[in-house]
């Protein structure tokens, strides 16, 4: 009987949290629609175009400036994952997958392809 509970308990453990074995980054690719134009993602800053490694249970903030034009902008929001449903169901069988959920691996990114439109602002420089 103890060797059944500790194979239970075993595998409760290895396949418990699957969140927690997730990476917990993601790949943002953005860019500009002017190709001289700075791009930042979260402050790395790249010309025209770029891809930075973001944790994915941050708000990701992608800004394109250039002189002549608006800056464009935009936030990058993040939601559950897959495997964090997944162990919000395992939470209900066996308490252990709750510990996932508090980890960066439990969310995904909403976005991680972005285009920035530039307009002019009308000032000739």
């Amino acid at each position: 009987m103890k060797k059944i509970v500790a194979s239970i308990l075993t595998i409760n453990l290895t396949l418990s949290g699957c969140s927690a074995f997730v990476s917990k980054t993601e790949t943002v690719s953005a860019s500009c629609s002017e190709q001289d134009a700075t791009l930042q993602i979260n402050g790395d800053i790249f010309k025209g175009s770029g891809q930075a490694e973001v944790k994915k249970g941050r708000k990701v903030a992608v800004m394109c400036t250039k002189p002549g034009y608006f800056p464009a902008q935009k936030s990058i929001d993040y939601s559950l994952s897959g495997t964090a449903v997944a162990d919000i169901i395992g939470t209900f069988i066996f308490l252990l997958p709750g510990i996932g959920l508090f980890t960066d691996g439990a969310w995904s990114l909403d976005d991680t392809n972005v285009n920035m439109v530039m307009v002019s602002n009308g000032k000739q420089l």
